[in-house]
């Protein structure tokens, strides 16, 4: 039987959604009930991929409902699912590790035993909880408090309960102890490992809040605050923390759709002038000969750059007010 989507809160005034906190990204559900997710999907699809529609009705959802995003999107954070496509062409299967865990029936298996721990501390923000309390008999209310007031980003007072119930839940059907350091298998943190993955300009990314995938298709980083906290990606004007990013493969364009690019003269000798701001660096290339005509259309090219650019900022700061 499906476990219940979360509700779905009243509807809000777009002032009040502008102000809401979003607390670090944590699985949906715990990790004993994303493993029967995953046996459900496998007794219907096995090893291969399926679309996400698909999926969600093995999972006893309707086939866009809230509940099946994110309950894909809690089995990716503990590494027993993957994704492939973006769109409509999106699918969803089993990890080698999911499979692992599901098809070994050895009793007391230690291999077995050592997955599940490695699933458990693969969400980002478990990894950290362990790191700093372990197996320590922290109480619920000292757990609450730092998540709330000396976590960074701090929890959003609505869902932390819900967030220690997952995490108490998760670590409990582990089995985890003092002694135990879990980290993924090839060290990385593709959105869903412990360790954190560091963005780059010019990567695609997914954007994972509390569970849900946010992104209808993998966005493009443009930059990166000076701190390195958040990352504005293509399509909004707000920045993402980077902790909730999670890198994915960016869209294939058709051969016949790519732009060749024009190679330059062996001649040609470029110079170049970087610009450093805040936001980040302006660089500007230009061939070190140029004709008078060549010299007029590079300044009336920077005219129409400069209404471009007040445009566009203008447009991002109205949409952020």
């Amino acid at each position: 039987m499906a476990t219940s989507p979360k509700a779905v809160p009243e509807q809000e005034t777009e002032k009040s959604k502008k102000k809401r906190m979003r607390s670090p990204a944590y699985p949906y559900t715990n990790l004993e009930a994303a493993i029967r997710r995953a046996r459900e999907f496998y007794d219907r699809e096995g090893r291969n991929s399926a679309p996400l529609a698909v999926a969600a009705k093995h999972w006893g959802y309707e086939p866009k409902s809230s509940g099946s995003n994110q309950t894909a999107a809690a089995l990716m954070s503990f590494g027993l699912m993957q994704d492939e496509g973006t769109g409509e062409k999106r699918k969803v299967k089993l990890t080698p590790n999911a499979l692992k865990i599901l098809l070994d029936t050895r009793t007391d298996s230690s291999e077995k035993a050592a997955l599940i721990k490695q699933a458990a501390l693969a969400p980002r923000i478990h990894k950290q909880i362990w790191d700093k309390w372990g197996a320590t008999d922290v109480s619920d209310d000292n757990l609450r408090h730092a998540l709330l007031f000396e976590w960074t980003p701090p929890f959003n007072e609505n869902s932390v309960a819900g967030f220690i119930s997952e995490y108490r839940g998760t670590i409990a059907f582990a089995k985890l102890t003092e002694p135990d350091k879990v980290t993924s298998e090839d060290g990385s943190n593709e959105g869903a490992s412990g360790t954190a993955y560091l963005p780059k300009v010019g990567d695609y990314v997914q954007w994972e809040s509390q569970g849900v995938l946010h992104f209808k298709e993998p966005s493009k980083i443009l930059r990166l605050s000076t701190d390195g906290a958040f990352a504005f990606v293509e399509g909004t004007s707000t920045g993402l923390p980077v902790e909730q990013l999670r890198h994915a493969e960016g869209p294939s364009a058709p051969l016949q759709a790519q732009i060749p690019r024009i190679p330059l003269l062996p001649t040609t000798t470029m110079h170049e002038d970087v610009y450093s701001l805040p936001e980040g660096r302006i660089v500007v290339q230009w061939p070190a000969t140029l004709s008078a005509e060549s010299v007029q259309e590079v300044k009336d090219y920077l005219k129409l750059l400069e209404r471009k650019i007040v445009r566009s900022t203008a447009k991002e700061k109205e949409q952020s007010e």
